[in-house]
């Protein structure tokens, strides 16, 4: 079976165990306590500078992470789709509007003189449809992760966010798909190198 119909199966099956799992009270707790594990182990420093997103259906809130680092002092930049396949980080601080990109998800509002950034982050953090233990993580299918992250240094720290259930056994692979460095679940940290950031490095 080629690479592209095993992923095509498994974002199948995780979203059909979204649907089955998902309880309100439950998936909150879950979702702050991700959030908790990543800033416990990924704080929040003046002048960081952390791409960061809107998080989805299925996918861990980021929004406590979010007023963490503010309050902080870090920079934090949110994507906005620029063209076919393409992502542009745009820095987004309390009080900026937001507004509803091609795909339904919230976008930084498109300023005047505001650029975006395609480089120096201190932090990653990267969404995903299942990740494994390796570091593989599988997205939506669009490539417009793969294409950012490819992009970047390999100095960058690259952290996926997800819950438990998200973690499966082996995600399939082509030659391009970028590994993270580190996965945060309601569980805990999965480290898979060394992550700067962290108060291990």
């Amino acid at each position: 079976m080629l690479v592209e119909e095993r992923k095509a199966l498994l974002r199948k099956a995780c979203r059909d165990l979204v649907r089955r799992m998902e309880h309100p009270v439950s998936t909150l707790h879950a979702s702050a306590r991700a959030q908790e594990h990543f800033l416990a182990s990924f704080p929040p420093r003046p002048g960081m500078s952390l791409a960061l997103y809107n998080s989805i259906r299925g996918e861990v809130g980021t929004e406590r992470i979010r007023e963490a680092y503010l309050a902080a002092g870090a920079t934090l930049y949110y994507p906005r789709v620029a063209g076919k396949g393409a992502l542009a980080f745009y820095p987004h601080w309390n009080g900026d509007e937001w507004e509803k990109g091609p795909y339904g998800i919230f976008e930084p509002s498109r300023l005047r003189g505001r650029l975006p950034r395609t480089g120096g982050f201190d932090l990653v953090l990267v969404p995903g449809v299942a990740f494994d233990r390796k570091g593989g993580r599988l997205g939506h299918g669009f490539g417009y992760y793969d294409r950012f992250l490819g992009g970047l240094a390999e100095s960058v720290s690259l952290v996926g966010l997800a819950y438990s259930h998200q973690v499966v056994r082996e995600v399939p692979v082509d030659e391009w798909d970028v590994f993270v460095h580190a996965l945060v679940t309601e569980e805990g940290v999965i480290r898979f190198r060394s992550t700067a950031g962290s108060p291990d490095k």
